[in-house]
């Protein structure tokens, strides 16, 4: 076995698994092509025959040049989300340049460590299905790599160490690796076992640390499925434009006929009322004191939001979610919902102040695969105020950013035929107020969707200048950006004008199958809009961002590839609803659900054995004493189980330690019970600290003891002995000879216990 042979191919192993998991965080196939080229190409150059390796100062000169690389770029993008990119690319090119430097034990292990951040970056910048299997891969790997290195730097010490020793070059004979099956074999099964004890430790992190920080609306990042719960619009990074499907929608009309809008679907998600300034946030009302909980009975049937609702037969439409890659507590919808329908027994909650729908705790682990639900798009005031069951609550309508209400005035001024109601004519006339709203809406979108503005998904360039809102740097100075930015300035505009507007976040999408008479969400559709006040109970859509180049941005980014992402689609959906959005309240379900069904399963044993016992009594007639008798029937079968195992134990000892491997289980017995005292030897042995080594003969561990104990040495010679005479001259001891072997043996424990007498 060459253990530096190996635990270079395992090392190499490792860092090509790095590369590629941080190349699936990237979405970058290139990165895996050329990193692994780079690592393939510099363990072939180095151990070659010739050695070549690139100098240690230019080593030095490009991880120094790399660390300033990623400096620049953390520079232009200072975000949490997008440090671990950086620090990834900056560890990816110093383990690069590492691998083309000759390389001792230790700079091994720098190599190891490097290629241990990469992963740990990849880990952070994407909870994809692919990149969570590799980080796995390699976590398996790891061990057994560790375990090599071990090996592969003590040989180098060792040999380093007679080296220094030797009187001159060649006076000692070349140190050889042990050879053969058994120290493979060995190896391999100490690797097997610190495996399985290394994913069973990380199953129990897992489950002990569940992962909250990272979570938002039952997803990890922009980077998992672009959908986000809230929105920080100092988040500089790129919005996600993978084209992986999310999840697909069909719509029914009110005859439950399948078909397709003129109008880009949007699925409502989020609607977020409350914007922060100091950190340039908008988010969802946290107090939501007026929700309604509704529990699925798990049928498929719809519970009704309302008796009203209920008896609705005007334009009433149902949509029906199937999850692909997105797993989310968050139920998406369309219209004003009026109903819900799930097979699982889940729980949901209505918003009454927005008619969001999410997931409440419900004892499943893991978040809704599909569910149904009835709407309506234009509800009228009798429905939408059933349906949140209280009086509408008044939205905030200024903004707390005051250069806004100037940037708003100056829009209007250089509209003057817009006819703007004015406060004398709410006040003569209150139905005015929806006027006013739903002109100046339409006001600032067409402002927003002209020339002026540009959509793009890159804001690297929108740099923070003092302490101005990225609002007013949108609207007055870059005047770039993506749907966040569109729909924030929207809204920032209306509330500042005093008109009730507020933030939605979902998904928007044009694509329909028609062979399967749905609609496809992709990733890259995660969309942020406006929703402004346009009567009593009504909140109308507007959507400020240019159509026309966000949907060619999403057709861009699709591929050949997207025929064939719906395979993947089940298990996606499995990996991040059951552990990339593995939170405090998934865990919390899971203890209540593993500790219900350890209830049931006792109670359903309990039964099981109650009836078997009653049908054994029923059967044989047995009364109170067969209930005896057979419980006497038990224990015996218990008592026998174990004498099989104690027998089998012996059977396997005398294979290992006689040297009966090969021989049958009565043989093996026999041995077993003839040489006895031998084994009760190496026991006491054992115990003393002196234990036989598996590649010594007993005949040379006696002389060795000979060495250092003497008295030890000369009574476990005599055992041997005796051992000699059963194993290979066959010889059956008779009741004396079992008898002097066992003095043997006593001489033996009382030597070892009178301690060592050697001179």
């Amino acid at each position: 076995m060459n253990a530096q042979l190996l635990f270079r191919r395992a090392a190499m192993a490792l860092v090509l698994v790095s590369v590629a998991a941080f190349s699936a965080s990237e979405r970058n196939g290139w990165i895996l092509v050329v990193g692994g080229l780079l690592a393939v190409a510099a363990g072939s150059f180095t151990h070659g025959p010739r050695g070549r390796a690139l100098p240690p100062w230019v080593v030095r000169l490009g991880v120094i040049a790399a660390i300033g690389w990623g400096a620049a770029q953390f520079a232009q993008r200072p975000s949490p989300e997008e440090a671990p990119r950086v620090v990834g690319g900056v560890v990816l090119a110093a383990m690069l340049l590492k691998l083309w430097d000759r390389k001792q034990p230790s700079d091994w292990r720098q190599v190891i460590a490097l290629s241990i951040v990469l992963v740990v970056a990849s880990a952070l910048v994407s909870g994809d299905f692919l990149v969570g299997v590799l980080v796995i891969g390699y976590a398996m790997a790891l061990v057994a790599t560790t375990m090599l290195y071990q090996l592969h730097a003590g040989a180098e010490r060792a040999a380093e160490d007679r080296s220094k020793v030797a009187l001159r070059p060649g006076a000692l004979p070349p140190m050889e690796a042990p050879h053969g099956a058994s120290p493979v074999r060995h190896l391999r099964r100490l690797s097997v076992v610190a495996m399985a004890l290394g994913v069973a430790l990380s199953a129990l992190v897992f489950l002990l640390f569940p992962r909250d920080s990272a979570l938002g609306g039952g997803q990890q990042s922009a980077r998992t499925s672009g959908f986000r719960a809230d929105i920080s619009l100092w988040r500089s990074g790129r919005i996600s434009l993978s084209s992986r499907v999310a999840m697909t929608v069909q719509l029914l009309d009110p005859r439950g006929a399948a078909g397709e809008l003129t109008l880009p679907l949007r699925m409502r998600g989020a609607v977020l009322e409350q914007y922060f300034p100091g950190a340039a946030q908008w988010r969802g009302d946290p107090s939501r004191s007026g929700d309604r909980l509704y529990q699925g009975d798990g049928t498929g049937a719809f519970q009704w939001f309302a008796t009203e609702a209920r008896n609705e037969r005007s334009n009433v439409w149902t949509q029906v979610v199937e999850m692909r890659s997105l797993a989310s507590d968050r139920v998406f919808s369309a219209w004003m919902p009026l109903a819900i329908a799930c097979d699982e027994s889940r729980s949901f909650v209505i918003d009454s102040r927005t008619a969001e729908l999410s997931e409440a705790a419900s004892g499943i682990v893991g978040k809704p695969r599909s569910y149904s639900i009835r709407m309506q798009a234009y509800p009228s005031p009798r429905i939408a105020k059933a349906v949140v069951g209280a009086a509408m609550p008044e939205p905030e309508v200024d903004f707390p950013v005051p250069e806004v209400r100037t940037i708003a005035e100056r829009i209007v001024a250089e509209h003057p035929d817009a006819e703007i109601p004015t406060a004398e004519d709410i006040a003569r006339e209150p139905e005015q107020r929806w006027i006013r709203n739903r002109r100046l809406a339409n006001l600032f979108t067409e402002h927003l969707s002209g020339e002026r503005f540009r959509y793009s998904t890159d804001l690297s360039e929108f740099r923070r200048r003092g302490g101005e809102d990225p609002i007013v740097l949108f609207l007055d100075r870059y005047r770039f950006g993506h749907c966040e930015y569109f729909a924030s300035a929207l809204v920032a505009l209306c509330r500042s004008m005093g008109a009730e507007a507020r933030v939605v976040t979902g998904y928007m999408t044009t694509e329909y199958d028609s062979v399967t008479d749905r609609y496809v969400f992709r990733e890259s559709g995660a969309h942020a809009w406006a929703e402004v006040r346009t009567g009593e109970w009504q909140w109308g859509t507007f959507d400020p961002s240019p159509m026309d180049e966000l949907l060619a941005i999403q057709r861009a980014n699709r591929t050949w590839m997207d025929s064939f992402r719906w395979i993947l689609d089940p298990v996606e959906f499995m990996w991040n609803s059951r552990f990339a959005s593995f939170d405090s309240r998934s865990q919390a379900e899971l203890g209540d659900r593993v500790a219900t069904g350890a209830k049931s399963a006792s109670a359903w044993f309990t039964e099981r054995a109650g009836e078997l016992v009653e049908r054994a009594n029923r059967w044989f007639l047995l009364g109170p004493a067969g209930a005896l008798w057979l419980a006497l029937v038990g224990v015996t079968a218990l008592i026998a189980v174990a004498a099989a195992w104690v027998v089998a134990r012996r059977a396997r000892r005398a294979s290992d330690e006689l040297g009966a491997r090969g021989q049958g289980l009565a043989a093996r017995l026999a041995l077993g019970r003839d040489a006895r005292f031998y084994l009760d030897a190496l026991d006491a042995l054992a115990r003393a600290g002196m234990a036989k080594p598996a590649g010594r003969t007993p005949g040379l561990h006696a002389d060795a003891l000979r060495a250092s104990h003497p008295e030890a040495g000369e009574a476990f010679a005599d055992v041997v002995r005796r051992f000699y005479a059963v194993r290979y001259a066959g010889i059956v001891p008779s009741r004396a000879d079992r008898a002097d072997a066992d003095a043997a043996v006593s001489r033996l424990r009382a030597a070892l216990a009178r301690g060592y007498t050697s001179t």
